[in-house]
């Protein structure tokens, strides 16, 4: 399928060139980072953006910004996917930026006082573990996903739905998705834990699918900053959204954050995405590491990345769909909806840790229970 360019103010920056030519024709981007085995699958998304998880601890620079590009790619190939109901996709594309803030919702508490992890990064101290962050990932965010849209049903607020559309993208993406990472993860150690190999797969995994699905590296650039930047974030000041939001937390987890934790995770946010926009954030991954990671983590006998991505997105419409299904069902029919929907997304982590087989057959995305640690 033919790729289709974008180029809205929001995503590329009106002063970065035009990319998307090069991944049309399959040249390598200006940095060389022409990645051939994805090429033929990236392909296969319905629209390109010519625009361009987070863990527990990580490298200040590169902490979650690389997952949260997946996140909100996938959140814009599912909207034009085949398998999203059409009132869905209407619903996504009336409310695209809240939908945008639901995608990175369970992933903003690791950049709550972003600044003070600067200071703690050039005074060479490890980061603070995030203990929001933590919860959510090992267990609490699909509940969390069933209040917020319990919640937006409630108030009938279009707003909160799409935030809550937009956090099943992202469940589903890191439920599909995470065997691989973790597999990868053990396979190929790379730093102190079990952690910073993980966040390594899913670093070079975005940033070398995004080259190729863009055309170039925006990594150090304003078009990445463009890219992640989430204008809904400032909702989170108002009282009524953080107040809605707050709800559903407490009624998942048992407490949530305060009003000034919830909108501090996200000036972290958007103080992180500024700074990788600067020329520091062509460090995060140079060329020669690039080329390093490819054989690792973009393909292997279990297949490339591009393709699981792909099915992945694929997958994740089945919970949209579901989601939606319980924010208009009438209230005999809500019990239903709701049992439907924990029947394709049921409640647990979003991080399965995969298997020995994972990485020796071909991968299959898939959202059930069935790669759940036992």
């Amino acid at each position: 399928m033919e790729v289709v360019e974008r180029t809205d103010q929001r995503t590329i920056s009106a002063r970065s060139p035009p990319c998307g030519a090069q991944a049309r024709s399959g040249a390598a981007g200006p940095t060389g980072c022409s990645e051939t085995h994805a090429s033929a699958q990236f392909r296969k998304f319905p629209k390109l953006a010519s625009e361009s998880r987070a863990r527990r601890r990580g490298h200040v620079l590169c902490r979650a910004v690389p997952a949260e590009g997946i996140h909100l790619t996938a959140l814009r190939e599912v909207t034009s996917s085949p398998a999203l109901d059409a009132p869905v996709r209407a619903r996504l594309s009336r409310h695209e930026d809240p939908a945008r803030l639901g995608a990175l919702l369970v992933d903003l508490p690791y950049f709550h006082r972003f600044t003070v992890e600067v200071m703690r990064y050039v005074a060479k101290l490890p980061p603070r573990p995030s203990a929001w962050g933590a919860a959510l990932h090992t267990g609490g965010a699909v509940q969390l996903l069933t209040e917020l849209t319990l919640v937006a049903r409630r108030d009938r607020d279009d707003a909160v739905a799409a935030i809550a559309l937009g956090l099943a993208s992202h469940l589903s993406i890191d439920r599909a998705l995470h065997p691989l990472v973790n597999s990868l993860a053990r396979r190929h150690p790379a730093g102190k834990n079990h952690d910073a190999s993980h966040r390594e797969v899913e670093k070079f995994q975005s940033i070398c699918f995004h080259e190729s699905y863009m055309g170039r590296d925006l990594m150090g650039t304003s078009a990445i900053t463009g890219y992640l930047e989430i204008p809904a974030l400032a909702r989170l000041d108002e009282p009524r959204l953080s107040a809605q939001v707050r709800q559903a937390w407490t009624a998942a987890l048992g407490s949530a954050p305060s009003a000034g934790e919830l909108s501090g995770f996200g000036r972290g946010y958007r103080a992180h995405i500024r700074l990788i926009g600067w020329p520091v954030g062509k460090r995060i991954a140079p060329a020669a590491a690039k080329d390093a990671a490819r054989p690792r983590y973009l393909h292997g006998a279990w297949g490339t990345f591009a393709s699981a991505l792909s099915a992945a997105v694929t997958e994740s419409a089945r919970t949209l769909n579901a989601v939606a299904a319980v924010l208009d069902a009438e209230a005999k029919d809500l019990a239903g909806a709701l049992a439907a929907l924990h029947a394709i997304l049921p409640p647990g982590t979003i991080d399965p840790p995969g298997d020995e087989q994972t990485l020796e057959r071909p991968f299959t995305p898939r959202l059930g229970d069935s790669q759940a640690p036992s």
